[in-house]
């Protein structure tokens, strides 16, 4: 009789991982939330990717006075990596939805001492970006759009935010990963190009996961 009792707990395992692999697309975003407002910047600060994002940063070939945005930034390593470049006298800004999030952030932008060319603040993407139209050159969203959804309805308020000639870079899951996210390079191509993207690229990123990087 002990095996009945493995159903429920299996089926609330269940729901619990695919909460957590799709943040809410399917189940709501008050659990996602309060799970990464909890365990989000312990969770995030073990997993360093500085050299990843610099790598990324010269696959742009940015200038160094470019206004920068990422969208959903976790405990904001991308920006704190990129500000932190020799050479780097923009602004860059991420946003995420968790307090706790930000304030992590905000926190090692400090300890980096990038903080005069950083800044967090907490904003849900599903709300509408809190920026004026043509405000950054490049805009980052890694990781989200798969989770969200209405992604077509975000992605036009990450290219809204774009000036003329901005970059957008977003993930694009592969392999084994690709299986939890809603997003195929056909979907990207298709609304990218709708939107007056051009350009279009990949570039791996992680394992299961590339870029693609577009120009308006």
């Amino acid at each position: 009789m002990y095996w009945l009792l493995l159903v429920p707990i299996g089926l609330v395992l269940l729901y619990l991982g695919l909460a957590i692999l799709t943040d809410g697309r399917y189940f709501g975003k008050g659990l996602v939330y309060r799970l990464y407002d909890t365990f989000g910047p312990e969770i995030f600060d073990i997993a360093g990717e500085s050299d990843r994002w610099r790598r990324l940063g010269a696959m742009l070939n940015l200038r160094g006075d470019e206004r920068i945005l990422d969208v959903g930034t976790a405990i904001g390593d991308l920006p704190i990596s990129l500000a932190a470049q020799p050479g780097f006298r923009g602004q860059a800004v991420g946003v995420d939805w968790a307090a706790r999030m930000v304030a992590a952030a905000a926190e090692r932008a400090r300890r980096h001492h990038v903080a005069d060319r950083v800044r967090f603040q907490v904003a849900d993407v599903r709300d509408g970006l809190p920026f004026a139209a043509g405000e950054f050159d490049v805009v980052f969203c890694l990781g989200l759009l798969e989770t969200l959804p209405h992604a077509e309805e975000v992605l036009a308020d990450l290219r809204r935010v774009l000036k003329p000639g901005g970059v957008l870079v977003v993930s694009l899951y592969r392999g084994w990963a690709a299986l939890t996210a809603a997003l195929s390079y056909a979907w990207y191509e298709e609304h990218l190009s709708a939107l007056g993207f051009r350009d279009l690229r990949t570039a791996p990123c992680r394992r299961g996961q590339d870029v693609i990087i577009a120009r308006l």
